[in-house]
C-alpha cells in the first residue's frame, strides 16, 4: 500500500469521519476515494490539494513516509477540544461520586412516621426500608460502573494525549 493510502486512511480515522465525507466535501467521487484508500491510484495534484485542505493536513504529510501526518494548523483546536472533553469527563466523575455518596448517606437514614397518634405497622416500614435499601444499592452499583467507565475513558484519552511510554 502507498504512503498516501496509509496516511489518508489514518487521517480519516483520526478525524472520525468517513471516506464518503471526504468525497462529498472535495467533490471527488466515492469510487476514486476508495481507489486512493486501497492504493490502486495516486491523486492528481488538484485532488491532493482538495483532500489536504479538507483534512487540514499538508499535502507533503499525506505523501510522506512519516507515521504521523502533520496538521496544517488545526492542532491547537484539536488540543483545545481534547481539553474540553477531559474537563467534561472530570465533571461527570465528580457528579457520579457525589451521587454515590448521597445514596450511601440515604441508606443510613431511617423512615420515620410523621403522625405520633397513629398505630404504626412496623413490619411495613421494615419492608419499605429493605426495598429502598435494595434500590439504592442497585443504583450505587450502576453509578459505580458509570464512574469506572468514565474514569477509564478519561485515562485512555490522557494516555493518548500525553504518552508515558509505559505501554
Amino acid at each position: 500500500m502507498s504512503y498516501f493510502a496509509e496516511n489518508l486512511r489514518k487521517a480519516i480515522f483520526d478525524k472520525r469521519i468517513k471516506a464518503v465525507d471526504v468525497a462529498n466535501a472535495t467533490k471527488i467521487t466515492p469510487s476514486v476515494i476508495s481507489r486512493y484508500l486501497t492504493g490502486a491510484h495516486q491523486p492528481s495534484t488538484d485532488n491532493l490539494l482538495a483532500i489536504s485542505k479538507y483534512l487540514e493536513i499538508s499535502p507533503e504529510a499525506l505523501l510522506s513516509s512519516s507515521d504521523a501526518p502533520e496538521s496544517s494548523g488545526s492542532s491547537k483546536y484539536i488540543s483545545s477540544d481534547k481539553d474540553k472533553i477531559i474537563a467534561v469527563q472530570e465533571e461527570l466523575i465528580e457528579h457520579l461520586q457525589k451521587r454515590v455518596k448521597e445514596l450511601e448517606e440515604a441508606l443510613g437514614k431511617k423512615i420515620t412516621p410523621v403522625e405520633e397518634n397513629r398505630e404504626i405497622d412496623y413490619s411495613a416500614i421494615v419492608k419499605v426500608d429493605q426495598k429502598k435499601i435494595k434500590e439504592f444499592q442497585e443504583r450505587i452499583k450502576e453509578l459505580e460502573k458509570q464512574l469506572e467507565m468514565t474514569t477509564k475513558l478519561k485515562n485512555d484519552l490522557l494516555e493518548k494525549l500525553y504518552p508515558t511510554g509505559s505501554s
